[in-house]
């Protein structure tokens, strides 16, 4: 009987001996510590999470520093613009700049508008129209549809309102965005008129003498819009 309870003692720690690596922490003097959560992870899942870290860092670095983000312009018109002065405001321009006025509206793009009329000096006489519009412009086609339309007709075409004639895309110079220039044509004039947009502005510019051609105009326009489009400061 006693032989029998030993056995059966035996038996019971033998099942109840670590083996493995269970056996050689049982030996150790020290418990051994679990591994780490980062030796436990995927080394895939650490660089992938280290790479969220990293690129939530910059995206939060940016939206408060603005680091990062494109250079914002704006349109300022100077007394001067080449050969051409600034004129005082005709009734020509006072009617121009309150038709551009009644569309600024809360719903509208635009947050700043600038008209102005240039000639020779000592004259009265407008030769160039200056129109230019800050703002947030995403779609910059778009803005220059608006000003132009989105189809054009042919010359000598008959119509008692103005037209649009062979409107031609040119290179919108460092400035980017894009240029666009045209013949405005009506039963009692016949102007040339480019329009560029970009992100934050919409200039145009129309030359008054009824003379100019769109390609000439387009060269002239480009001196002018580095003349008048500024960086804009904070």
């Amino acid at each position: 009987m006693q032989s029998d309870d030993t056995t059966g003692s035996e038996s019971v720690q033998g099942a109840e001996e670590p083996s493995g690596l269970r056996a050689i922490w049982a030996n150790t003097l020290e418990p051994v510590a679990p591994l780490p959560w980062y030796r436990r992870v995927p080394r895939s899942a650490v660089i992938a999470g280290a790479v969220v870290v990293v690129l939530f860092t910059a995206v939060t670095v940016a939206a408060v520093t603005g680091f990062g983000a494109p250079t914002r312009h704006r349109i300022v018109l100077a007394d001067r613009i080449g050969d051409q002065v600034r004129l005082p405001d005709d009734d020509s321009v006072l009617t121009l700049r309150a038709d551009y006025e009644r569309q600024m509206t809360a719903l509208r793009p635009y947050r700043e508008l600038t008209v102005a009329g240039y000639g020779a000096a000592g004259s009265t006489e407008t030769t160039l129209t200056v129109i230019g519009l800050t703002g947030s412009f995403p779609d910059v086609r778009r803005e220059l549809d608006k000003y132009f339309g989105t189809e054009t007709q042919t010359a000598g075409a008959p119509s008692d309102d103005p037209v649009v004639v062979g409107r031609q895309d040119y290179p919108a110079g460092p400035l980017g965005g894009a240029l666009d220039c045209a013949v405005i044509e009506s039963p009692a004039t016949s102007l040339a008129t480019c329009a560029w947009a970009d992100g934050n502005t919409v200039g145009i510019v129309v030359d008054e003498t009824g003379a100019g051609k769109p390609g000439e105009l387009a060269r002239r326009t480009l001196d002018i819009r580095a003349a008048v489009e500024v960086e804009e400061k904070d």
